[in-house]
């Protein structure tokens, strides 16, 4: 199930990317989730775009590291929303709360200090 899952994930990230501008957008996917496309500003000029998958069951999020892109699903958080790497052979970690977000790989900080509008 998880490889259907990060196929599906994989496959509406493609589509959304030639889709959704690079200013933050929500779409409609289907009558049962939605799609967003976040661009946050970090620290030493970096960027950081996040497309978010929000279905009625499950939220993902989908960044794009080392040239590929990685599905992330979210896990609890006392705070904000975290996000996890589907995939083991990846330690990605999403952290975010309001229009703050931080990437963390190996449990270091690899793209931090970013906000978006």
């Amino acid at each position: 199930m998880k490889l259907n899952k990060t196929a599906l994930i994989a496959t509406l990230a493609t589509l959304s990317l030639s889709a959704i501008s690079a200013q933050a957008t929500i779409m409609e996917a289907s009558s049962k989730g939605e799609l967003a496309k976040v661009v946050y500003s970090c620290e030493g000029k970096k960027t950081l775009d996040v497309i978010f998958v929000n279905t009625s069951k499950d939220s993902f999020a989908i960044i794009n590291q080392v040239d590929e892109m990685i599905p992330l699903e979210i896990v609890k958080s006392a705070s904000g929303a975290n996000y996890k790497a589907i995939n083991k052979d990846y330690t990605y970690e999403l952290h975010t709360k309001g229009n703050k977000a931080e990437l963390i790989g190996d449990g270091q900080v690899i793209i931090g200090g970013c906000v978006t509008e």
